[in-house]
């Protein structure tokens, strides 16, 4: 949602010692209250800190995971050694093409869990 204050907001946040940022978290995470507004309550803090906790660490168990991609078809993802991903990040890896008429079975990207297909 992109919300646009008004000088009377403007004021108000500087006043209040918050931040323009501050806002779009008030809203993306906060409880309404009424028709056009939002209160930020304990058990929203809690929620929100709770996810990114779960996204810190999915973060950390991902680190140095690699994911090919052609068009909007994942070929593979792997853990690169560290010989290959510093090669990776100079550039000088090299890839092997793919044949032309080689066929991918795509599959949905799910968030999380794991598909139950074969």
């Amino acid at each position: 949602m992109n919300l646009t204050l008004t000088q009377h907001a403007l004021s108000r946040i500087r006043q209040r010692g918050l931040r323009e940022s501050d806002i779009s978290v008030i809203v993306g995470a906060g409880t309404p209250v009424d028709d056009d507004s939002l209160l930020l309550l304990g058990q929203d803090v809690d929620r929100e800190i709770r996810r990114r906790k779960q996204e810190i660490n999915a973060l950390e168990r991902l680190r140095g995971c690699r994911v090919v991609i052609a068009g909007e078809t994942v070929i593979t993802v792997y853990r690169p050694s560290r010989k290959t991903e510093r090669l990776l990040l100079r550039g000088q890896h090299r890839q092997q093409a793919i044949p032309a008429d080689h066929a991918f079975r795509a599959l949905p990207i799910h968030d999380g869990g794991h598909s139950d297909a074969s």
